[in-house]
């Protein structure tokens, strides 16, 4: 299946009927997060997950959905699920980045060439701990995008005319917890936080904890509300809406 909403969201492969209110939420969700395009594509490799990702050539956001997510049509997590990987890309976290601007390729690219040409011991240490630490920033830096996807998601389901907080609890809630040894050790090194943590995030209902410097290169859009949602130019809604039935 594939939603694109360039000029419009259409639905193919799988019929509408299936998923009823899917195509009048995504486009409700892109006008909220002033997304000029949008091209989702159901992927079953993706199971019950889902992705957020770009390319370089046309610079649409995309969107992947597992197709265990669609099995309950209508189910509140995947209405949290979509407005999350919608922030995603609202907040900029889809676009991809050229390798020369990766800290963690140039380090590994550097450690390789030490190896190479046979560079003291001393430097090489220092490159294994400089190849550590931009891997450890770099985890840090995908979870905060992950904290902050999961809070502007409720802003564009609230814009949207939805309870945004509910509907991003429920699709948290499905998420499996990781065992201890995860929650103690390996998370530091993983992009993705603990359910239980984003859970306890969204519960504070404040932005995670990072260096103060770090807000100064934040740019969030202000979504745009839309409650009893109508696009004339798609054919979705109607002006006596109180927002999508959920």
């Amino acid at each position: 299946m594939t939603v694109t909403s360039t000029p419009m969201p259409t639905i193919s492969s799988i019929e509408a009927a299936e998923l009823p209110g899917l195509a009048e939420l995504v486009c409700a969700l892109r006008h909220c997060a002033q997304l000029p395009s949008l091209l989702i594509r159901i992927t079953p490799d993706l199971d019950g997950n889902a992705e957020a990702f770009g390319t370089r050539c046309d610079r649409t956001p995309r969107i992947g959905l597992g197709r265990d997510l669609l099995d309950e049509p209508g189910s509140l997590p995947l209405y949290g699920v979509l407005a999350h990987e919608i922030a995603h890309h609202a907040l900029g976290h889809g676009t991809p980045r050229p390798f020369w601007r990766n800290p963690v390729w140039l380090a590994k690219t550097t450690l390789l060439g030490a190896l190479i040409i046979h560079l003291p011991w001393a430097c090489l240490a220092f490159l294994v701990c400089t190849v550590l630490v931009t891997q450890l920033a770099a985890a840090r830096r995908e979870r905060l995008q992950e904290y902050d996807a999961d809070m502007h998601a409720v802003r564009l389901l609230d814009a949207a005319g939805l309870p945004g907080r509910r509907l991003v609890g429920a699709a948290l809630a499905d998420l499996v917890d990781e065992p201890l040894s995860y929650r103690l050790i390996w998370w530091a090194f993983d992009g993705h936080p603990s359910a239980r943590a984003r859970r306890r995030n969204l519960a504070t209902g404040r932005p995670a904890r990072r260096l103060r410097w770090a807000l100064l290169w934040q740019s969030t859009t202000t979504p745009i509300p839309a409650p009893g949602f109508s696009c004339p130019v798609c054919g979705l809604g109607g002006s006596g809406r109180e927002g999508v039935s959920v």
